[in-house]
């Protein structure tokens, strides 16, 4: 910076692509400090004028001029293909950088673990260039302080989650490996955290920690910006204080663009949280006034930063409280709750604050004073695992794609996605966050594929059975982008559409060479597995409330409603024994079918067999009705469960309308046989859709799987209407049966028309439920700040929740409870004891209202500023997944301030209720000192009265002359008592007038002590 010429100072000004947050309250295009870390080399060519040996100067290419009549036709060739305002663009994005193992990975499934494929990065390779970067760090990490690997603790936490319920409180499990660096793991498939626990935190000890995590994955590139970050971190919020520094809270993203196929666009944030701490007092470490270390701070050290407050802190309005009081605003575990059983309270109210960075979209640094465990709360629980198992199934489904040109990918858990339905809910997420505006494209243009095998409903068990790895990676194809021309490009002249046109092609290309892996081994599904029947999935109302009736039952309900809507009747029910029973039918509701009823005699599956429609083995051919009798028999195994009450009306109705078809030999059968399978194929496509094959154990290598439905399979209503669409199709379909001979041809086509009407109104019912339950498949429940997996946003906003609500050893604090408990012993106070002393209380107690309301204020700009940073409408090229996960970091951002919001309601009502309080105690002393002063009034009256009287009999009453061995006389007296009285008002006079000043020197006598017995410490230091 310091070697650029002052000659350059008239060229426009370059965009940097490092961008920061509106907190910093500055940007880089203003503000180039040399103190802030930036590389502002980019001024473009130099424009340094050489000079000739004349002396007089002349600039670049002009130099080689000369009066040659051709130059004029030289120069115009040389500037022919250069803009105007060429000299007016960004330059940074468009370096060239060193190209990570990130952007490799991402291109396409080609480093799938299916098997016997083979991997296109060995992790012998990966990890010697981790111990490459670890050794061209050596130097920086041995001139940093040790500390920070003392205090730190390192996980790699998995990407999947599930919530448990443990005493009434909702908890999110995640699951971390505390083993050292595994050569074994692929980038991206894990969360790295880092948490250390610092009381006297540095920006240093964050710069060591970050340098530290290159071996857990972090490239080159995300240090070096991180690093930039921090430095800015340090010139934009960095303050001095008189026992050290502290950061004003803030949150800061900076983005490092790259234009090159080979590289990846990088991202990194800091924030930090300021939050409440109750603990007990400790002596502070001595920090002179702008030390780098930062301190915890007390409530009110936060807010007066040059004066000592350390006598004030002991008078905090907590010490008002007794043990129980503060018990009753704390929920923590008893055996940290055991030392408040004293009488006197010890503890203080502190406002530390937490550091995170995030790096990258896995990495993640916290530090603070705060315990691990005590930074995952109640809501959070972190179960670390101490190996990592190298033969471990798949656990995740990575889906590659090309977003305009751009190679990405997102992850999910495989528990999300098992099921043909919950692959297809993602696959609908990453279309939706790609389509364009109002470009509209069919979810067939996006197939998914492994290799060149496009994926299936029969297929996708069978590629989750061959995959031998943790991830297995997918590839979508998405529409080819139109090219960029002329007429539509922005900005972009002809030559740079025609290359980013041809740019994206290549990219394109190449991401589809990298994923051809081979589809051997993946077997069809030729039997539809039919877990449970329809009538038999989960009934969940909408908010969320299982139904928990018996299976038994279940089916029974949702036929009998189905009957009773029917235009037939059963007029003899059959028992399973094959005994007659006869019946006078049902009641039928007026009004609720306009149609006429029929009545159909009650039948089994054991009388249609009679009738020998049953395949035999010596008959090669197979008649219509045979094939009439087993596609209802598979359809009505898909919505009845087989050991359902085969005595039941709608069943027997049911085989009653199929005997009288099949007997009478109808010519309708075979329409009638090509509704039911386009029936039977929407039925199977729903069955397909929910089930997957759960391992249940493992044998040496071998793993056995189980048919399962997944938690997707709800109900749904279109289902229950698609079932009696079809019973009123065989209701019409016996119309046409019993017409015979004796109908006309318009009779019977209506006839036909209603049958067609009902089996195309099934089909459209049971396509509306295959949409209904791929939306079913979304698992994440609304409200959750968790993504579908798990992310460093998603954790560090469960973090904050948890600062949010106050800390106390591992358990929270209600410091707005505290406050209250205060107020209400001040009332008590005021009531029973009011005095002047007593406004300073209260006083007091409204400055700690405000300091803690400030807090809160500090914590939403923090909050609100995070949540800008994460916006994908901030970013210059936001990602698919980042669009997709924003609305879940919103969601729990959301949440958190509202509780801050309700904090802060507090602290206004608390403030109010003070001033009223110190109103009443004004006046209860001023009633108590008009009471005093008629009092004093009296008493000095009648003091006054009896003065003479005293002081005539006082003195006629001396009887010196009887005292035994005394000369003394009467005017002794009068030698001692005049000086005696005019010394006592001479000194009366002196504390009148300067009494006041008197009383600060020697209240302030024990602060110069201190202070000079520190200035000798700092000389002896020095």
């Amino acid at each position: 910076m310091s070697g650029q010429s002052t000659s350059q100072t008239n060229l426009a000004p370059q965009r940097s692509h490092l961008s920061v947050s509106s907190q910093a309250q500055t940007t880089l295009i203003n503000d180039r400090d040399p103190r802030d870390g930036f590389d502002y080399q980019d001024q473009g060519p130099s424009q340094t004028p050489s000079k000739k040996r004349g002396g007089e100067p002349v600039s670049g290419a002009a130099s080689q001029l000369s009066t040659d009549p051709n130059n004029a036709v030289n120069f115009q060739q040389l500037v022919e293909k250069l803009d105007a305002d060429l000299y007016e663009r960004e330059t940074k994005g468009t370096r060239a950088r060193y190209p990570d193992r990130d952007h490799v990975s991402i291109r396409g499934p080609a480093l799938s673990t299916v098997s016997g494929t083979p991997s296109r990065l060995s992790s012998s390779s990966s990890t010697s260039r981790r111990h490459d970067r670890r050794r061209r760090n050596d130097k920086l990490i041995s001139t940093t302080p040790s500390r920070a690997a003392d205090r730190t603790k390192s996980r790699r936490v998995a990407l999947n989650w599930r919530k448990e319920r443990v005493d009434g409180i909702q908890r999110i499990i995640l699951t971390a490996n505390v083993s050292p660096v595994d050569p074994r793991l692929e980038p991206h498939n894990s969360v790295t955290w880092q948490h250390s626990n610092f009381e006297d935190i540095k920006l240093l000890d964050l710069e060591t920690l970050v340098t530290r995590l290159t071996d857990f994955g972090l490239q080159d590139s995300e240090v070096g910006l991180t690093k930039r970050l921090l430095k800015r971190v340090r010139l934009v919020s960095e303050r001095a204080f008189v026992g050290g520094s502290f950061l004003t809270p803030t949150a800061i993203r900076y983005d490092m663009l790259n234009d090159s196929r080979y590289g990846a666009d990088k991202c990194c944030a800091f924030l930090n949280f300021p939050f409440f701490a109750v603990r007990k007092a400790q002596k502070k470490a001595a920090f002179v006034k702008g030390d780098s270390r930062h301190p915890t701070r007390t409530l009110l050290q936060s807010r007066y930063r040059l004066n000592e407050t350390v006598d004030r802190d002991s008078s905090q309005c907590i010490r008002m409280l007794d043990a129980r009081s503060l018990r009753s605003c704390i929920k923590a575990p008893e055996a940290e709750t055991t030392h408040l059983s004293r009488r006197k309270v010890d503890e203080l109210i502190y406002v530390p604050q937490m550091w995170a960075l995030v790096m990258g979209r896995d990495h993640m640094v916290t530090a603070g004073p705060i315990s691990d465990q005590a930074l995952q709360g109640s809501t959070l629980d972190l179960r670390d695992h101490a190996a990592i198992d190298a033969a471990q199934r798949c656990t995740l489904v990575r889906i590659s794609f090309m977003n305009r040109g751009v190679p990405e990918e997102i992850t999910y858990p495989l528990e999300q996605c098992a099921s043909w339905f919950g692959l297809l809910n993602k696959h609908q997420q990453i279309r939706s966050a790609l389509r364009q505006g109002k470009e509209e494209t069919a979810p067939k243009d996006y197939p998914l594929q492994i290799g060149e095998h496009i994926l299936s409903d029969r297929t996708w068990a069978s590629v989750q059975r061959s995959t031998d790895g943790e991830i297995l990676k997918l590839w979508m194809e998405t529409p080819k982008p139109p090219r960029v021309t002329v007429n539509n490009a922005d900005n972009l002249s002809g030559s740079e559409a025609g290359q980013a046109s041809e740019g994206e092609d290549e990219s394109l290309a190449e991401a589809r060479r990298t994923s051809k892996v081979t589809s051997a081994g993946f077997s069809t599904m030729d039997r539809v597995p039919i877990v449970k029947a329809f009538l038999t999935w989960r009934v969940v109302d909408d908010f969320g409330e299982i139904d928990d009736r018996s299976v038994d039952e279940q089916p029974k309900h949702f036929l009998n409603a189905i009957y009773e809507t029917l235009p037939a009747t059963c007029a003899q029910e059959v028992s399973v024994s094959g005994a007659q029973v006869a019946t006078s039918g049902r009641n039928s509701r007026s009004g609720r079918n306009p149609r006429p009823k029929i009545s159909v005699t009650g039948k089994t599956r054991r009388d249609i067999g009679d009738l020998g429609w049953e395949r035999s083995q010596g008959k090669p051919e197979i008649s219509i009705e045979q094939k009439v009798y087993w596609a209802s028999s598979r359809l009505l195994a898909y919505f009845v469960p087989a050991e359902h009450d085969k005595a039941s009306a709608p069943i027997q109705v049911f085989w009653g309308i199929l005997y009288e078809l099949l007997e009478s030999h109808v010519s309708y059968l075979r329409r009638l046989l090509d509704t039911l399978d386009e029936i039977n194929d929407w039925a199977e496509t729903l069955h397909l859709g929910v089930h997957f094959q759960r391992p249940i154990k493992e044998r040496g290598h071998r793993t056995e799987y189980q048919d399962a439905n997944s938690e997707s399979a709800i109900l749904q209503a279109s289902m229950v209407d698609a079932l009696g669409a079809i019973y009123n199709m065989l209701v019409e379909a016996i119309h046409v049966a019993r017409l015979g001979n004796n109908s006309n041809n318009d009779q019977e086509l209506t006839l036909g028309k209603r049958v067609a009407h009902y089996g195309r109104e099934a089909c459209r019912l049971l396509e509306t439920a295959r949409n209904q339950l791929i939306t079913e498949a979304t698992v994440t429940a609304s409200g959750e700040s968790v993504s579908p997996v798990v992310t460093p946003e998603a954790i560090l906003i469960m973090t904050l929740e948890r600062l949010a609500c106050g800390i106390f050893g591992t358990g929270s604090v209600d410091v707005i409870n505290i406050l209250e408990e205060c107020l209400e012993q001040l009332a008590l106070r005021v009531e029973k004891h009011s005095s002047r002393r007593l406004l300073q209380k209260l006083n007091a107690f409204e400055e700690e209202v405000d300091i803690v309301n400030e807090v809160l204020s500090q914590q939403i700009k923090v909050l609100s500023a995070f949540r800008d940073c994460l916006d994908p409408t901030k970013f210059k090229r936001p990602t698919t997944a980042r669009k997709m996960r924003f609305e879940f970091e919103k969601q729990g951002i959301e949440r958190i301030l509202i509780h801050i919001r309700e904090q802060q309601r507090h602290c206004t009502e608390l403030r109010e209720r003070a001033k009223v309080l110190a109103v009443q105690n004004v006046q209860l002393v001023e009633t108590l000192a008009d009471d005093n002063s008629r009092a004093i009034f009296v008493f000095t009256f009648i003091t006054v009265l009896f003065l003479p009287l005293s002081f005539v009999a006082g003195f006629f009453g001396m009887n010196l002359a009887g005292i035994a061995d005394t000369k003394s006389k009467v005017k002794h007296f009068w030698y001692i008592a005049l000086p005696l009285t005019g010394g006592i008002l001479v000194l009366c006079a002196v504390f009148v007038a300067w009494g006041e000043s008197i009383w600060f020197a020697v209240a302030d006598l024990p602060r110069y002590c201190k202070r000079l017995v520190h200035g000798r410490e700092k000389k002896k230091r020095k």
